[in-house]
């Protein structure tokens, strides 16, 4: 338990709620390390399942690719956060995880997972709670793209996205990343950005979006 306390409060960010939750759900595994290069690939597609994963530092690419060769971003984990849970219960990945930047992350071996959550029910009760908040942001999230509106998909987008204050947006990761997020193209989601700042609505700084 000691030594997963330690690599819970690893990490550029700190410790934030997902990975004590982590903790808490797996106290006692050994996560392998491993540390990858920009652009490196942890999975691809089809790769058979080997665990989840939590970031320690860096960032983790998660997006998936048609025939035709176009990408959806699935997702951007960052610091403290897990990823791949799914592969606990798949014999392959359904997605190319690919290190946005030098990152360092934790994988935790599948049989032993598994081992511990036949074993442990209130290890499986955390485990689902958090999964099932997760589900409710990813419906959130394909919610936006039914509104046909750049500018209201992109205020409904930050308004949801709000932290305590109700105003501050932190943004993780590329505002092209959050443009994929959102179904908009990179430069759509730009010059929305642009006007919405020239009317006063928001302000933008270093890595936040404030809404005035």
């Amino acid at each position: 338990m000691a030594r997963m306390a330690r690599f819970a409060r690893s990490g550029a960010t700190g410790e934030n709620e997902r990975s004590r939750l982590t903790a808490s759900i797996f106290a006692g595994l050994r996560p392998i390390i491993r540390e990858l290069a920009a652009g490196e690939t942890l999975f691809a597609t089809g790769d058979a399942t080997r665990g989840f994963f939590l970031v320690r530092s860096g960032q983790i690419r998660l997006a998936r690719f048609s025939a035709s060769g176009r990408e959806t971003l699935l997702f951007v984990a960052g610091p403290g956060e897990r990823f791949a849970e799914p592969s606990l219960f798949a014999e392959a990945y359904h997605c190319d995880a690919r290190a946005v930047t030098a990152s360092s992350v934790a994988c935790f071996p599948k049989s032993e997972a598994l081992a511990l959550l036949r074993n442990d029910a209130p290890a499986r009760l955390d485990l689902t709670a958090d999964l099932a908040r997760q589900v409710m942001e990813l419906r959130s999230a394909l919610t936006l793209r039914d509104v046909r509106s750049a500018r209201e998909r992109v205020l409904a987008h930050l308004v949801a996205r709000a932290g305590a204050d109700g105003r501050t947006v932190a943004i993780d990761g590329s505002l092209k990343d959050v443009a994929a997020m959102i179904g908009l193209a990179p430069e759509v989601y730009y010059r929305t950005l642009a006007k919405l700042e020239a009317e006063q609505i928001i302000h933008r700084g270093e890595g936040v979006i404030e809404l005035t």
